[in-house]
């Protein structure tokens, strides 16, 4: 029989407070499994967690800073792409919130990556999906305050204060990654470079009592696509059946990147992969 080949890989990453299945679930509809992986089954699909909580309830916050993250990201992808066969292969990633944040640090470390049969995780980045993501930083107090409500239902232990002071609209850190990471992406647009697809998306509605988590302009990045989903922030990466407009929306984007990554491996690999049985 014929072997379907993979096409690349898409990979989900959490932002503040999210969890790697909990930030991408609605109900008991985890969409990256439930939906996604069969709308696009030749794609691997995964999900990567850290430790992003404010205000953690059972355990002291981490103090990891972005940067951190961010090369425990590279290093986790590294391990899972270890083969010739997947160390080339395409990566779309899918981002909420502080997540994009760490998927944008973490392409930009691994520029500086110059070690013999290492394969550079930007090279072979085809597309990201932000969502909600504050690159010019986002109001500190309204991070706080929600996070104060939930202090009213259950007990809070340490603010992990470097998270919330990269999220600071004067981040001196925020500040230079919202500016080398529109370079690279830049950079990318060049003729002999593999193109980087984005779309930035931004919450559509407030949440209650606190307002618009990340403002529009704070999540664009500017000469890429962004639209807007109708839900408030935590909202706008949750959704629980295939008609949903907001999973019908962000589907058509992953689609047509995959359409793109296939007939670009047609070209490079004609063959098919032929097994006995």
């Amino acid at each position: 029989m014929t072997k379907k080949l993979t096409i690349g890989s898409i990979c989900f990453i959490h932002g503040l407070g999210g969890g790697r299945i909990s930030t991408w679930s609605k109900g008991d509809v985890f969409w990256p499994y439930h939906l996604l992986a069969k709308d696009i089954p030749e794609a691997r699909i995964m999900t990567w967690g850290y430790k992003a909580d404010v205000a953690h309830f059972i355990s002291p916050t981490s103090t990891n800073r972005v940067k951190d993250h961010a090369k425990s990201l590279s290093n986790a992808l590294s391990a899972l792409r270890n083969s010739p066969e997947t160390s080339r292969r395409p990566i779309m990633f899918v981002a909420h919130s502080l997540g994009g944040l760490v998927c944008a640090q973490s392409l930009l470390e691994s520029l500086f990556i110059d070690a013999a049969g290492v394969e550079r995780l930007s090279d072979h980045t085809a597309a990201l999906t932000f969502m909600g993501t504050p690159f010019e930083g986002s109001d500190t107090a309204k991070w706080s305050n929600l996070f104060k409500r939930l202090s009213q239902l259950l007990p809070i232990g340490e603010v992990n204060k470097n998270l919330l002071d990269y999220l600071r609209t004067d981040s001196h850190e925020l500040k230079i990654l919202g500016e080398d990471f529109p370079k690279w992406l830049n950079n990318r647009q060049t003729p002999g470079e593999r193109r980087v697809q984005v779309i930035c998306f931004f919450e559509e509605l407030s949440t209650h009592g606190i307002g618009h988590i990340v403002p529009r302009e704070s999540a664009q990045i500017a000469g890429h696509e962004s639209l807007s989903l109708p839900d408030n922030h935590v909202g706008i990466c949750k959704f629980d059946n295939f008609q949903d407009p907001k999973y019908k929306i962000v589907l058509s984007y992953l689609m047509k990147w995959v359409v793109e990554i296939r007939e670009g491996s047609r070209v490079q690999n004609p063959q098919t992969v032929n097994i006995s049985t």
